[in-house]
């Protein structure tokens, strides 16, 4: 069965049942399970997800308190897979950011990019396909598609 990361955002929006984007990124992951694949997340994901949820909605976050991001991350992990970091998603991130140039936040993109290839995993759904370097074997999925 073929692995596809989702991305923080798309569980944002799965999160977030008031998002103008909740139904379709709902549909998207569904669309995915119905021809075989495998949503799976990351521990990085988790954070940047806390990050959002837990953020004040004047700073553009969903102002959630702890124990609501907690109980929306232990579903996510009751749903979906988690992967996990082996030890060459180093090397593979340092080859990714050096290979682009990266510098500042483009980096925690690289990283799922390596955790991606650390796990054998070569697609990602997404909402924000601009922040992510084209890499060759990775192909960026978006809901509307």
């Amino acid at each position: 069965m073929a692995r596809v990361l989702l991305d923080t955002n798309i569980l944002i929006f799965l999160a977030s049942p008031t998002s103008p984007r909740h139904a379709l990124s709902q549909r998207a992951v569904e669309r995915l399970i119905r021809h075989g694949a495998q949503p799976v997340f990351s521990a990085q994901v988790v954070y940047e997800f806390w990050s959002v949820a837990t953020r004040p909605a004047a700073a553009n976050g969903l102002g959630w308190p702890a124990a609501d991001a907690r109980r929306a991350i232990d579903g996510f992990r009751r749903e979906f897979d988690m992967l996990h970091d082996p030890p060459e998603v180093v090397d593979l991130w340092l080859d990714i950011v050096v290979a682009h140039d990266l510098k500042g936040k483009r980096i925690h993109d690289a990283h799922l990019l390596a955790t991606m290839r650390a796990n054998g995993v070569s697609r990602l759904l997404t909402c924000n396909v601009a922040d992510f370097p084209v890499e060759p074997g990775i192909a960026i999925l978006t809901p509307e598609a």
